[in-house]
């Protein structure tokens, strides 16, 4: 081998010692650098014929484990989900006090039940009188701001959806220029190692957001779908539409009829016109998006729900009463007269029937809104009851009609007539055998504050005493943000008196335990049964219990969620940080590794300069020689 060829193999070892330099010094400089993996240089040995040639440096590689890439992305996606629960339901536990504590939603709802215990005790008490007042306000005004906070929640939710829309957007537009410049790389050479590094670092930002699946080309490009398998990057970039929606109260719902949302929902929009609902189609289950949509369209929601079941059951069981009802003449048929004269828009009548043997109980609900009819069973929490709606509005002819006509479709053999003015008769099948009517009465709530039994409309629908609370399932229903709007009734604010007389003429006695023994009895010891719509209890089993019992029940639920998603993101901690230490093992640049690189490449430049300082001197040898 002469010479020349000698000074040649040692140029190219130190033209590939340099490349190996300059990498190093890359890697040292990005080690703290996110996304940024670490680079090696590929190199072969330069062969002529049955020779070396020296050496060649080839592509800059990175070493990347997919399968662990693929993995983290995934639990990276059910990791965003998670931490999005666990930061609301801890803003949930913090909004509803420790159970017992000093701002605990049961403790203040407890000082409110023992202010009328003391009432009992001294009802002609000014003092104790204006306390049971005070008490009844600060419980209501806890309730508007919780409804208030969590709202502002739902509509943080929402703000971030927007936020998130937008970054996914973004990042999926980089990935299609990203892809561009990776397709216009020369076909059989490795792709630039840097530029996969940006690419990974957009797909991860994806991740984060959304559950995909990555599809990567020989030639680095990608391909990112859902995993139902919506393309979202596939030679184009789709884009992604949030309709955003501001000021999201109670009433502001999903539903997949746009005219009926009054929430944002997300759109995918592809180059191609295809068009498809996300949200709808229920795609969006997993990373920060699909967290952000259950907080925002159910586990909020649910929780409105609970409050406003409380606001309701501490309305209703304070205002309603009783109507008994009375034999119809003697038949057959047989049945009862009740007079609904004080039935108003979301008051029911109950009948106990007996057909074919079997006893069974109809709910009649007085509904004056058309669209929300027919009823279904679930309206009510007795899981065992056929629920019927009717509108009185045109007289009780006109609703015993209707009512006839719901009987015939639900195969009830009983009969209902208006024998005369607000008299609704309920009748059996007269005499076939069939069915038997064993009890009728009515469900109604007292608006009087007087010479109406001991009851009290204590708690109102709004700032003003006019607006009375009646559980109206017209219009959306009544019952739906109630808890945003629950206040104390004016006129009781005014007369604390109210709180005792019960009665004008004669007027009942200051000292009279009367009225806030039954309040008291009500909240206390009268069961009230809580829809399963609230979250608390099942659809077979719903919760019954005492209004005390309920708030509890809330504040336990509630506690007990939060403490879950901790611990699923606890779990989920553990997951995610084993993969990325797996991930990172082969990736992560190793600054020890590094200087131990940097020494030997140190040597091999020296060496290889010292073969050409040699080759020279023997250069020089020869010239003065010849």
């Amino acid at each position: 081998m002469g010479l020349s060829n000698i000074l040649n193999i040692a140029t190219s070892g130190l033209t590939v010692t340099q490349s190996s330099l300059d990498l190093v010094a890359r890697n040292i400089a990005n080690a703290d650098t996110p996304g940024y993996t670490t680079k090696s240089l590929a190199q072969e040995n330069v062969i002529s014929g049955t020779g070396s040639l020296g050496v060649r440096g080839l592509d800059v590689r990175r070493t990347v484990d997919q399968f662990i890439q693929s993995q983290l992305r995934v639990e990276t996606a059910a990791l965003g989900d998670i931490e999005v629960r666990n930061d609301f339901l801890t803003r949930v536990d913090q909004l509803f006090g420790e159970p017992g504590g000093p701002n605990g939603l049961d403790t203040i709802i407890n000082q409110f039940v023992q202010s009328l215990q003391e009432l009992t005790a001294t009802p002609d008490g000014f003092s104790t009188r204006s306390a049971v007042v005070g008490d009844a306000q600060v419980m209501a005004q806890q309730l508007r701001q919780l409804s208030e906070d969590v709202q502002a929640m739902r509509q943080l939710a929402e703000d971030s959806l927007a936020v998130a829309v937008d970054e996914v957007n973004e990042a999926l537009s980089q990935l299609e220029t990203i892809n561009q410049t990776l397709g216009a790389h020369q076909t059989g050479n490795v792709p630039p190692a840097d530029l996969l590094d940006e690419r990974d670092k957009f797909v991860d930002q994806i991740a984060q957001h959304l559950d995909i699946r990555v599809e990567e080309e020989n030639n680095g490009t990608v391909s990112i779908f859902t995993r139902s398998g919506n393309a979202l990057l596939e030679g184009q970039a789709v884009q992604l539409n949030f309709d955003y929606h501001g000021n999201i109260t109670a009433q502001a719902l999903y539903s997949t009829v746009a005219a009926d949302r009054g929430v944002g929902t997300v759109t995918l929009n592809a180059a191609n016109g295809f068009s498809i609902d996300l949200i709808r189609n229920g795609i969006l289950d997993s990373g920060r998006i699909g967290g952000l949509i259950e907080m925002r369209d159910d586990t909020l929601v649910e929780l409105q729900a609970q409050l406003d079941e409380l606001a309701h059951s501490l309305a209703t069981s304070l205002s309603s009463k009783t109507i008994a009802s009375t034999a119809a003449p003697a038949g057959p048929p047989d049945g009862f007269d009740i007079d609904t004269a004080e039935l108003l828009s979301g008051n029911s009548i109950t009948v106990d029937y007996t057909q074919s043997g079997t006893a069974g109980t109809l709910t009649i609900i007085r509904v004056e809104d058309a669209s929300e009819l027919p009823l279904t069973n679930d309206v009510t929490a007795n899981p065992n009851d056929l629920v019927v709606g009717v509108s009185f509005s045109g007289g009780v002819g006109a609703a015993a009609t209707a009512l006839n006509t719901a009987l015939g479709g639900l195969g009830l053999a009983l009969v209902a007539s208006n024998p005369a003015g607000t008299t609704l008769r309920i009748v059996d099948d007269g005499g076939a055998a069939t069915s038997d009517v064993n009890a009728v009465s009515a469900t109604v709530t007292s608006t009087a504050l007087q010479d109406d039994g001991s009851q009290l409309p204590l708690f109102v629908d709004g700032a003003g005493a006019s607006t009375a609370y009646t559980g109206s399932l017209d219009f959306g229903g009544q019952k739906l943000g109630f808890a945003a709007r629950i206040s104390v009734n004016a006129l009781v604010v005014q007369d604390s008196e109210l709180l005792v007389r019960y009665a004008s003429s004669p007027q009942t006695p200051l000292g009279d335990a009367t009225r806030p023994l039954e309040l008291l009895d009500r909240l206390t010891n009268v069961p009230f049964d809580f829809s399963p719509a609230s979250g608390i209890g099942g659809t077979q089993s719903p919760y019954s219990g005492t209004v005390v019992n309920f708030a509890q029940r809330v504040i336990s639920f509630q506690t007990g969620r939060a403490d879950q998603a901790a611990r699923e993101l606890s779990a989920q901690d553990v997951v995610v940080t084993a993969l990325r230490e797996r991930f990172s093992q082969d990736t992560e640049v190793d600054i020890n590794k590094e200087l131990t690189q940097l020494i030997e490449l140190q040597n091999s430049f020296a060496a290889n300069a010292r073969i050409i300082q040699a080759v020279d001197e023997l250069f020089d040898v020869l010239f003065r020689v010849f």
